[in-house]
């Protein structure tokens, strides 16, 4: 293997693990999926909020020309 291997290091030998150290990395790895899932949520949250206010400037540009052309007929431009 290259210096610059896909595999990337050799993991180490597993020297006697205490159960504190276990306790700890598994809340580590719990802490991490929990804020994950967050920013999941959140992300989720922001597309909805785009998707939202998108709709609603459809529906003010559609109120914007529906009211010019109701002010155009009432000068009979149109």
């Amino acid at each position: 293997m290259g210096l610059f291997s896909a595999r990337g290091r050799l993991s180490q030998p597993a020297a006697h693990e205490w159960p504190l150290g276990r306790t700890v990395r598994a809340a580590i790895q719990n802490t991490g999926r929990k804020i994950a899932a967050g920013l999941r949520e959140a992300r989720l949250a922001a597309i909805a909020a785009t998707n939202d206010a998108r709709i609603v400037a459809v529906v003010l540009l559609l109120a914007a020309v529906a009211l010019g052309l109701e002010m155009a007929a009432s000068f009979h431009l149109i």
